[in-house]
């Protein structure tokens, strides 16, 4: 373990000595990301390092958050294997992102609701991405309480702002599930339903929302009904349609990311009947019967193909899109608290993973992110995300309207306007970090559309990066100049009319 470093000092000496690399953000790439966890870090790295052409961000997984908010670090980042891998990352140019992990509702409610914690929240993790150079930073709180919602999004909207233009802040979060598919009826959801992540809030300061849609088990009610028995998935392709279609309502695409498990949980699956009493499943369930399933334990691929290798056994492709295997829990190596249950075994191999990878394309999303890289994945998924990665986005279908995008794009130079101010002559789009940006700024700034009131993208402040700033004042430009759709895409139309002024 190590401390954490925050003096800003330091991290500007340091930042030079490991310096970032830069990267354009366009909305055509198809990214592929994964996690390497720090309880796996040599068998994580040995397994990618080969394919890390496949990845446009590798995420170290080895940051938590003490109970005041500080940081710690579960595995030194300046040892082998992750100095390996940052050297060959930057080679390739691939982004070296850490996630920072807290799961404690408590204490991130207690630090992030109060002004001063949170401030110094911000400046630890800030120092830590200067100080080492590093491309940007995950951010993964989980299990927080509905109350604290408007706090995280004012940490996130800080640590955005702190965190400045050529830094990446990417955010994991929950999926999220339709109430009418987690609820029987209607009138059986709840009136004072709260949710703890405010999707429109995180869609303003975060480059990425990666959705963690895994981990489903049971919560969706209609698949469970229409799918039959077993079922108890890892992450149903129909299911992550749903919550990734919910959280494209108030997310941008080009910003949503599907989270893409590459393990398995194995479950003890029996009857209880109407009495309370459970017994084997049976064949036939009266109305007053239920099925139920109980998780015992996650486990990677291989665990189970050898296991089924064992019993004489060979998995099969399940409702889910998923390989499974079922077996008689009087079989199992391992203890047994139910011996007359079946045993029910469903993971996500390379196929199921590219389920989620073609869904990302047909609804138009920035990609997918692999939980987890650990040496223990299915090793055909390694040709998944080679064949994915860099790849077009495919939009979802739309009614055909004249926009920016379709006039075409200009070659030529950068042209006057009317202004006296340069007016880019290429097409410029959110996520972008190049120097027609900073013209664009300008052009706002001088008529009245200011980009920000302070730091970078304020009037004499002008950066390269095209961000939620830069688009929120061009979508102000757009709409009093009655261009539509007024999307914050500067294109043909747009460049007009700056030229006209």
């Amino acid at each position: 373990m190590e401390k954490v470093f925050s003096a800003v000092i330091l991290s500007a000496i340091l930042a030079l000595a490991f310096p970032a690399t830069g990267f354009a953000k366009t909305s055509e790439s198809f990214e592929v990301s994964g996690w390497i966890p720090y309880w796996r870090a040599e068998l994580g790295t040995e397994s990618i390092l080969p394919n890390l052409g496949s990845f446009t961000e590798v995420n170290p997984f080895v940051y938590t958050v003490k109970q005041d908010g500080s940081l710690f670090l579960n595995s030194p980042l300046d040892n082998a294997p992750w100095t390996t891998l940052r050297a060959k990352a930057r080679e390739m140019n691939v982004r070296f992102i850490p996630t920072v992990m807290w799961a404690n509702p408590d204490a991130i409610d207690d630090v992030l609701r109060d002004p001063v914690k949170r401030a110094e929240h911000v400046r630890a993790i800030v120092g830590e991405v200067y100080a080492r150079g590093f491309d940007g930073i995950d951010i993964d709180y989980e299990g927080k309480y509905a109350r604290t919602k408007p706090y995280f999004s004012q940490f996130l909207k800080e640590l955005y702002e702190a965190m400045g233009y050529d830094k990446w802040v990417m955010c994991t979060i929950e999926a999220r599930t339709p109430l009418d598919a987690r609820y029987s009826t209607p009138d059986a959801i709840p009136k004072d339903i709260e949710y703890a992540n405010d999707f429109s809030e995180i869609n303003k300061s975060c480059d990425r929302v990666r959705i963690m849609a895994y981990d489903q088990g049971r919560i969706d009610l209609k698949l469970n009904d229409a799918k039959g028995h077993p079922y108890a998935p890892v992450a149903d392709r129909d299911w992550v349609e749903k919550a990734m279609r919910l959280a494209a309502a108030e997310i941008d695409k080009e910003k949503l990311v599907i989270g893409v498990a590459t393990y398995g949980y194995e479950y003890d699956m029996f009857t209880e009947f109407a009495s309370g009493q459970v017994a084997a499943v049976a064949a036939v369930l009266s109305e007053d019967d239920t099925m139920r399933y109980s998780r015992l334990w996650s486990f990677n691929p291989k665990y189970a193909l050898d296991f089924a290798a064992k019993l004489g056994l060979t998995p099969t492709r399940n409702s889910a899109g998923e390989m499974q295997l079922t077996y008689p829990a009087s079989q199992a190596d391992s203890a047994i608290p139910l011996t007359f249950a079946t045993r029910v075994m469903s993971w996500s191999d390379a196929g199921a993973i590219e389920d989620k990878a073609k869904l990302a394309k047909e609804l138009g999303l920035r990609g997918i992110a692999v939980f987890k890289i650990d040496g223990g994945q299915d090793p055909a998924a390694w040709n998944v995300f080679a064949s994915y990665r860099n790849t077009t986005a495919v939009a979802v279908a739309s009614p055909t309207i004249e926009t920016e995008a379709s006039r075409g794009s200009a070659s030529e130079p950068v042209s006057p306007g009317a202004s006296g101010l340069t007016v880019p002559a290429r097409d410029l789009e959110y996520g972008l970090r190049i120097e027609e940006v900073r013209a664009l700024q300008k052009l706002l700034n001088a008529h009245g559309f200011v980009v920000a009131n302070s730091g970078g993208g304020s009037p004499g402040n002008e950066t390269m990066f095209f961000g939620p700033a830069t688009k929120a004042a061009l979508i102000r430009f757009q709409k009093a100049n009655n261009i539509k759709p007024a999307i914050g895409y500067f294109g043909p139309i747009t460049r007009g009319v700056f030229q006209s002024l």
